[in-house]
């Protein structure tokens, strides 16, 4: 039985679905099979060039304060610690695609798989021919880094027949509890936990490329928003915000606007420049109900302190001055 290439892949867009077209086009047909596992639908013809297509509709978006990626920004005397930089936490989402993947491929009777994020250039199949004969020994092959994290999500090969059951698993509900008390909430982060039980052989980074591989071609984690409500040591809510430069394939924003309305009432009002950042003070946390924050006529999100946890919040969001 041919090897299989599995492809997680969510591509709501015709750039991203013309990069997942590309990629499956590029898989030799008579070395792999292909398996594509999508939160987004794709076109027919994409389809038609698969073994399989799984369309599953639960795009999993983590959106309360506690399951959120923590961010830090530090000025000198200043530190910022933010859950609110990014709308949402994906791990849920991008897990579930590899375990129905991988559980399907079981199911067909797969022993070595692949899997490829969608986003990937793929101009040799030598990589993964390696990989194919390293799992005759190993569970799995991954590949590490010199930063942080200290892995790559994906690629992965697997030996299905000799890998962690935990890779076949979706239980929302632990995995949530697993969120929830993780200081890494990411799906990096929960694959080191299980690899280190693994058979596993690692391979540095780089040699995709060398081989001919190239990953993470579109960036789709959006751009940081450094427009943070945070809370310092007098209990004030506190804007902290800050015009980031991009060092991706991102449009710098020469100037942002920032309207934020508290209570359906208070209104405030900032331009900043690229490169700056500053921080405001809106008020006592305490007096704070609601707060809807605008950027360039934007909402990025609206606050009801009413139905969060604001002690809970504040040990989340908090700006220390050291000048203070």
């Amino acid at each position: 039985m041919k090897d299989l290439i599995l492809i997680p892949t969510y591509a709501p867009d015709n750039q991203r679905k013309e990069i997942l077209r590309n990629f499956v086009k590029s898989i030799n047909k008579d070395i792999f099979d292909i398996m594509v596992v999508s939160h987004s639908s794709i076109p027919t013809d994409i389809i038609e060039n698969t073994d399989y297509f799984i369309y599953d509709s639960k795009n999993i978006l983590l959106t309360d304060t506690k399951y959120k990626y923590t961010m830090y920004y530090t000025q000198g005397t200043i530190k910022v610690v933010s859950t609110e930089n990014r709308p949402f936490n994906h791990f849920l989402a991008a897990l579930k695609l590899v375990t129905l993947g991988l559980s399907t491929a079981r199911n067909e009777g797969y022993t070595k798989v692949h899997c490829i994020e969608y986003d990937t250039e793929l101009n040799s199949d030598q990589e993964f021919l390696d990989n194919s004969i390293l799992l005759e020994e190993y569970s799995l092959v991954y590949y590490n880094t010199d930063y942080t994290p200290n892995l790559i999500s994906f690629p992965v090969s697997f030996n299905l027949n000799k890998i962690d059951e935990k890779w076949f698993e979706f239980d929302i509900d632990v995995l949530k509890n697993w969120t929830e008390n993780n200081t890494f909430k990411t799906i990096e982060n929960y694959e080191n936990i299980i690899i280190a039980n693994e058979n596993a052989y690692s391979k540095f980074y780089t040699s995709l490329l060398e081989n001919g591989v190239k990953i993470n071609t579109f960036y789709s984690g959006g751009e940081d928003i450094w427009v943070t409500p945070v809370v310092d040591i007098n209990n004030d809510l506190i804007l902290f915000s800050w015009n980031k430069r991009n060092t991706l394939n991102l449009t710098d924003i020469e100037v942002y606007n920032i309207q934020v309305i508290i209570n359906n009432e208070n209104y405030f009002n900032l331009d900043l420049n690229l490169g700056v950042w500053r921080v405001d003070t809106l008020g006592g946390f305490d007096s704070i109900n609601t707060l809807t924050i605008i950027r360039n006529n934007k909402k990025i999100i609206n606050y009801d302190f009413t139905q969060i946890s604001k002690e809970e919040y504040k040990t989340s969001n908090y700006i220390i001055n050291n000048n203070v």
